[in-house]
């Protein structure tokens, strides 16, 4: 999935001209997104290292969230 980040700029959201002309997009177009695709980006994306990293790994194994995930992972061995 490719992500596109724009600015809120007097209440609009305000897209780079290098995206809106990827995205087909001229002066006064409407855009439709869906609520649930919409994050809010914390920051500027030059102080965080982290920021090209959102959204690259795939899912945690069998629906698992992060807490318990994390958790079977520090768990010891007990054969070793």
């Amino acid at each position: 999935m490719t992500t596109f980040r724009g600015t809120v700029k007097d209440g609009q959201l305000v897209f780079p001209a290098e995206v809106a002309e990827q995205l087909g997009l001229h002066e006064g177009d409407a855009v439709d997104v869906p609520g649930e695709l919409l994050t809010a980006a914390l920051g500027s994306a030059s102080n965080n290292p982290f920021t090209a990293w959102i959204g690259r790994l795939p899912p945690l194994p069998d629906g698992q969230d992060a807490v318990s995930f994390t958790r079977e992972l520090r768990e010891t061995d007990e054969s070793a």
